[in-house]
């Protein structure tokens, strides 16, 4: 039985993640990835579409609907650069990774001066589930931002085979099944919209049906999702394509397997992004207990995913904030210095974090859990 104290700090929580959230969203709908931490002062597509999703959840309509004014405005403002991009990989040239868009951008929606492993698509398809998450619960999208859409399913229908950094801006050289899940999970549902012509919509659906065929027959290795297409290794972002995206059954045989294996082997309260991660030592990151907890609620093990978001809860600070990662139990700690050195100390509070728990809160109340 929850006692009051447990209950409080989850309202307390929930309650500063949406005001965290707001707080820290720009005038132009940006999210800012994190306000405290100098290489996240930008806009991430793959952060702030879960972001969005998470806003929209709790009916904060207008938060989200200015973000995704701004990722469509981003978009259509780089039109003419995405169809030469389409156009010059139809003819077979040769295009370089530092040619393709940016992955983040800053919140006035300029790329960054840094350099960046940029060439991430899973941020975009991500984007296009999180716009029709909200196209259900607004029922309504601009023309820009419908058009940016279009544009954006055919981008990464023309470039998904194409090898490419992972959701945490590594392991380039592979096709990473969570990004594979991210872009086919995003034309799936773009294939079901009136709005987009019937051409479009029929390439959406057969890139995200090639997409699926290639996961099941060379992105399962023991009964479980491998990390990369022909890999072995083992990633929590492998949880996402069960929860939230619901583009492979939470039920079936090789999800549960996936979902065993990533509590087994990489944590359920705090869970780490997989076992070769050295960034700030490799800390437990709560954002993906989240992702866990979510395919917990689906399965029917609310009290498993409860547990999770009380979990979160207890590891906010003083001030209700959430940190990208803990710093405890490290996998490999003499390299959280090394990067303390370098970038400072770690991200706190992270938007995505806050985020995460509103949809798992929100995930449990509406199963009628008292929380």
């Amino acid at each position: 039985m929850k006692n009051n104290v447990e209950t409080s700090a989850l309202l307390d929580v929930y309650q500063a993640s949406v005001k965290i959230i707001k707080s820290n969203q720009s005038h132009t709908g940006a999210y800012i990835a994190s306000p405290n931490f100098g290489e996240y002062q930008y806009s991430w597509f793959r952060d702030g579409a879960f972001i969005a999703n998470s806003m929209a959840l709790i009916n904060e309509i207008e938060s989200a609907r200015k973000f995704h004014t701004w990722a469509g405005r981003v978009i259509s403002q780089r039109a003419g650069k995405i169809q030469s991009l389409i156009e010059r990989h139809q003819r077979g040239e040769k295009i370089e990774v530092e040619e393709h868009l940016d992955c983040r951008y800053t919140v006035e929606g300029e790329e960054g001066t840094k350099f960046w492993t940029n060439l991430q698509l899973d941020g975009f398809g991500t984007w296009l589930w999180s716009l029709d998450e909200f196209l259900k619960i607004s029922g309504t999208l601009n023309d820009e931002v419908r058009m940016a859409a279009d544009l954006i399913a055919e981008y990464i229908s023309e470039f998904w085979e194409i090898e490419s950094f992972d959701w945490w801006e590594e392991s380039f050289g592979h096709q990473h099944v969570s990004t594979l899940g991210s872009i086919a999970t995003g034309l799936l549902r773009h294939s079901q919209w009136e709005s987009a012509s019937p051409g479009l919509r029929s390439i959406s659906r057969r890139e995200s049906l090639r997409i699926k065929d290639l996961i099941s027959e060379r992105g399962v290795v023991d009964g479980r999702l491998a990390k990369w297409i022909g890999g072995e290794e083992l990633d929590s972002s492998l949880l996402s394509i069960f929860e939230p995206f619901e583009f492979l059954e939470v039920r079936s045989n090789v999800a549960q397997t996936t979902i065993a294996a990533i509590a087994t082997r990489l944590g359920t309260f705090g869970t780490y992004r997989h076992p070769g991660d050295d960034y700030y030592g490799g800390g437990k990151w709560p954002l993906l207990s989240c992702f866990l907890g979510l395919c917990y609620a689906e399965l029917g093990d609310v009290e498993g995913a409860t547990e999770i978001l009380r979990w979160v809860a207890g590891i906010a600070n003083p001030m209700h904030e959430l940190p990208e990662q803990v710093g405890s139990e490290l996998l490999y700690p003499s390299m959280r210095q090394v990067w303390i050195e370098r970038w400072g100390e770690p991200a706190i509070p992270l938007l995505w974090s806050h985020a995460m728990f509103i949809q798992l809160y929100e995930t449990l109340r509406r199963a009628g859990v008292e929380l």
